[in-house]
C-alpha cells in the first residue's frame, strides 16, 4: 500500500539523480515544458509550487512575489535550496497546507498531480490557499493510448537503467504511478467538482503530456 511517507521516502531517495532521471524520461523536453507551465501564469503575486522536488518550476518562475515550494521530501528539498536562495522551501503536505487563506495568487505542480493520495483534499486546500480568481495549473501524463507504450518502455528497454538509478522497488514506485495517471477529462471533471474554471490545456509529445490551467471560481 503507498503512503505519504512511501512517496517522501522514495522521492528521498532519487533526490540526486531525479534531475538526469526526468530530464532522460521526457526526451529533454522537461526544461520547455515547465516553462509553457509557468507561462500560462499571471507575473504578479506569490506562488506556490506543490511536490516541488529540486525546484526547478521556482527556479525558472519569474513571479513578481514570493516563491514558495513544499514537498513531502526533505532530501529533494535540501538540493532545490541549493539551486533556489530566493525561494522558501518547507516540508509539507499539500492536502493539508500550512497556509492561511487567499495567500497565493498561482499553484502549480509538475508530474505531481498523478501521485496525491488524495486529489479532493488537495483542491480543497488549494481552492482555500488561493486568492479570488487565482490559478492553478498542472503539468502531468495523459493516460489514453499512448500511455501503454510508455509503461512498456519503462518496464523492458529502459528498466536496465531505472534499476541501476534507482533500484526495483523505486523503479516500480515509478512504472505504477505512470499506470494510475489520468486523462485530461478526467482531471477536468475533478477540477470542475470542486469549483475550478478550466481556462486552457495544451498537448505535448502526441498528447502524452498535457498541461492544464484553471481558475478559481
Amino acid at each position: 500500500m503507498i503512503t505519504k511517507k512511501t512517496v517522501g521516502d522514495v522521492f528521498s531517495a532519487v533526490s540526486k539523480k531525479y534531475d538526469f532521471f526526468l530530464n532522460l524520461i521526457t526526451f529533454g523536453n522537461i526544461d520547455r515544458w515547465q516553462r509553457d507551465l509557468l507561462g500560462m501564469l499571471p507575473y504578479e503575486g506569490n506562488r506556490l509550487d506543490v511536490g516541488t522536488g529540486t525546484g526547478e518550476v521556482l527556479l525558472k518562475s519569474q513571479n513578481k512575489g514570493l516563491r514558495v515550494g513544499i514537498d513531502l521530501s526533505l532530501e529533494m528539498l535540501k538540493v532545490a535550496k541549493g539551486k533556489c536562495k530566493a525561494c522558501k522551501f518547507l516540508v509539507a503536505d499539500g492536502e493539508n497546507m500550512p497556509f492561511k487563506d487567499s495567500v497565493f495568487s498561482s499553484i502549480s505542480l509538475s508530474l505531481v498531480y498523478r501521485h496525491l493520495l488524495n486529489r479532493k483534499a488537495f483542491l480543497m486546500e488549494a481552492k482555500r490557499a488561493l486568492k479570488k480568481e487565482g490559478y492553478i495549473a498542472l503539468l502531468d501524463i495523459n493516460r489514453f493510448a499512448l500511455t501503454p507504450l510508455l509503461v512498456f518502455l519503462m518496464k523492458y528497454p529502459l528498466k536496465p537503467l531505472g534499476l541501476l538509478l534507482f533500484g526495483k522497488d523505486k523503479w516500480g514506485f515509478f512504472i505504477h504511478s505512470l499506470e494510475n495517471s489520468f486523462s485530461i477529462e478526467e482531471v477536468k471533471w475533478e477540477l470542475k467538482e470542486e469549483g475550478f474554471e478550466v481556462v486552457e490545456v495544451q498537448r505535448r509529445l502526441f498528447g502524452l503530456v498535457y498541461i492544464l490551467l484553471a481558475k478559481k471560481g
